[in-house]
Parts: structure tokens; sequence; C-alpha cells
């Protein structure tokens, strides 16, 4: 093991949405030693690798973090930049010390009960940490048999940075969730010739009603459970999206609700891709069973010719590495929190921020995670035990 580079009170792994807003409800609570490590090049790094014309999903009155307002002139949906530029001021106003270029590898418990934290710059002491990494760190790509002879280009949607790039090309754009729906619109309307490749069909709302937003709405019904909270938006849906099974997307399985507390899968937000589908100026296909060549063949025996398959396909935690070893993931890499508690027993002092999420209006609720953290925090602080000290170089 290396020595030791430095000592901090508090060091929150992310400069995202969540990891800034935990380190100011810290700074706010008197804890004024926090250092922030970002594995990207910029706060809000995961914002700033997504592709052109992404926007919010929610409005921007609910879209702020504590203690600062996105600006009136971003619009209802603040875009990608708008977002990266408000989370720089954030930073900036908060007085945070970010430290980007660095990248968290793993923690272990010290003899003295504090964090030894290894990254690729060094090892850092803490005796506090918040790991708010966010929940897209690894994309999932899938695996297809003969996908290595595909001559075309085969990426995840993680990849795609203008969809302008795509214009007058065939896309096979693999997954339905809310980012292949979402930048499959956008592609159409680059002027790509776009096929979506569907295995489950998913939950779809629209981001606006008649110009009324939609994700409001769905906040309140959180309380309740959830084959009631689908019972209730169910007739809404049927009006709103009507039947989309001529078009090859069949009746989602199962509830909006019960879809998101039983499988974590949140609803895709339309901003025009079932016009577009409606129009006839895409069509939904099935699986893919496997690649030849420059041909994806699918497993109903269609075979296709696209330039491009993207693959909307989700993301992975990608903790284990870092935390794996100390029994705070579940079997799915979630982190545990044993009856809502902000850390778990197993590992006093380690806490998550950004993990527990909804249906809509997540950023409030980091802001909410990261006042219960620094609330811990000052709890813990206040017991009078020592700061965090460096042991001996090794």
């Amino acid at each position: 093991m290396t020595g030791v580079n430095e000592t901090r009170e508090a060091v929150v792994v992310g400069a995202g949405a969540a990891g800034l807003v935990t380190a100011a409800e810290l700074g706010r609570r008197g804890v004024g030693d926090v250092l922030v490590l970002e594995r990207g090049e910029g706060v809000g790094a995961s914002w700033r690798s997504r592709y052109e014309g992404l926007r919010l999903n929610t409005i921007r009155q609910f879209s702020g973090l504590r203690g600062l307002r996105i600006r009136r002139s971003t619009g209802r949906y603040p875009s990608r930049e708008d977002f990266i530029a408000y989370i720089e001021e954030y930073a900036r106003r908060a007085g945070l010390d970010v430290r980007c270029g660095v990248t968290a590898e793993r923690i272990e418990r010290t003899a003295d009960r504090d964090w030894r934290m290894t990254t690729d710059g060094g090892d850092l002491i803490a005796r506090y940490v918040v790991i708010a990494a966010g929940w897209d760190r690894e994309p999932v790509m899938p695996e297809w048999r003969g996908s290595e002879t595909f001559t075309g280009e085969l990426i995840h949607s993680s990849e795609v940075r203008r969809p302008a790039d795509y214009a007058g090309r065939e896309v096979l754009m693999v997954g339905a969730g809310n980012t292949g729906i979402d930048l499959a619109g956008l592609l159409i309307d680059a002027g790509a010739q776009v096929v979506v490749s569907m295995r489950t069909p998913p939950t779809i709302v629209p981001r606006d009603w008649h110009g009324i937003p939609t994700g409001p709405g769905a906040v309140p019904l959180h309380r309740l459970p959830p084959r009631l909270a689908d019972l209730i938006v169910a007739p809404a849906q049927r009006v709103m999206i009507r039947d989309l099974a001529p078009y090859g997307i069949p009746r989602p399985p199962a509830g909006m609700f019960t879809r998101f507390r039983e499988e974590g899968v949140s609803p895709a937000v339309d901003d025009g891709f079932v016009a577009a589908l409606r129009a006839g100026r895409t069509r939904v296909v099935g699986e893919i069973e496997r690649f030849e060549g420059r041909e994806v063949v699918l497993r109903d025996g269609e075979r296709l010719t696209p330039a491009a398959v993207i693959c909307a396909t989700g993301y992975r935690r990608g903790l284990e590495p870092m935390v794996g070893h100390l029994g705070v993931l579940d079997a799915a890499g979630a982190p545990l929190r044993p009856r809502g508690a902000p850390e778990h027993p197993a590992a006093p002092r380690l806490y998550f921020v950004g993990y527990t999420y909804r249906i809509a209006r997540n950023i409030p609720l980091f802001s909410g995670q990261a006042r219960r953290v620094a609330t811990a925090v000052a709890r813990d602080r206040a017991t009078g035990r020592a700061p965090a000290r460096a042991p001996a170089a090794a």
C-alpha cells in the first residue's frame, strides 16, 4: 500500500448534482474540510458526455438544487448545456473544492476507524465518505452472436454526441426506454432513417399534454400503493398515448408505478417519437438474434442492413470495485439502506446519495438525501470524536 498523500474530514465521490449538493449541505452543517472528487474533466461529467438535444424531463422549477434556482431564461425544460452551466454556477457559488480527473478506486477501513481511499492520484484519509457517483458509471452493452463481424457502426448510446451526424443514414436503435425513445426522436428529426428494436414494451408518457407538463402529477402518487397509483393514471395514459399495438408496441406487462417499484424501470418520456411512429417516419421491430457481416438478423427472421446500431441498453452503477467488499451493496449492486438509515451499520460514516430515485422530480430528491446525510455527519461530529488523521506512510 502506498503512503497517504492527503487527509480530509470528508470526501464526496462524484461532482454531479447529487455530489455537489451533498458537499454544499455538509458545508452548511459546519463541515468546512470537504473534497469532491470527479473522474471526469468537469462538474456534471455525466451531462457533458450526453448527446446534443438532450433536455431535462422535469420542468425548470422542479429541477434545481437547494439554494439556487435555475434561470428562467432556460425555458420550461433546461437543455443539457443549460444544466451544465447551472451546476457549474452552483459549485462556484457554494465555494466547493472540486478536484477533477481523479478516479476513486477502492475504500478501506483504517485501524483508526476512518476511511482510506485509493485513487489513481494517490491515497486519501477521511473520516466521512459520501458516494454520489451516479447510477450510470458503466454502460451496459449487449452481446450478440456474430457482432464482431458487423461492418457498420455498433455503439452504446453514451457514445452518441451529435444526432445530426446520422442524417441520411439508416440507424437501428436497440432499446425503447427513456434514452432510446428520446434519442430516436432526435435522430428522426435530424434526418436519420430510424428503426427501433424492442424486447419489452415500454410505458410511454408525453412530456406535455396540451401544453401542461405531465411530470408534476406523478410526484404525489409515489405515496400510494403502486397498483392503486396505476389505476389512477391508467385512464389518462390511454387518452394521452392511445393504443400503439397497431404500430408494434403492445400494452406493457404491468402498470407504470408497479414496474418502477418492482423492476426499477421508469416510463419513457415522449417528445415526438410517438407522433413520428404514427406518421410512418419510424417503425418498431423485435429483438436482435445475431449479426452476419453487414446484416442484423432479428428473431423473427427479418434482416436489416443499418449503417449504425445504437444500443440504448442502460447502465450499471459500477460500485463493486470501490465498496463491494464492505457488504453495503445488494445483489444488483445497489446501496443497501437498512430501514432507510443514511448509513449501513457495517460501514459507519460511509453514505450514499443519488441512488434512491422516483419517476419524476429526482434532483430535489437528491437535495433531501444530502440534507439527511449532512445531518447525520453533524450529529456524529457533535459526539466529540477525534478528527481523521493519517497513519504513518507504508
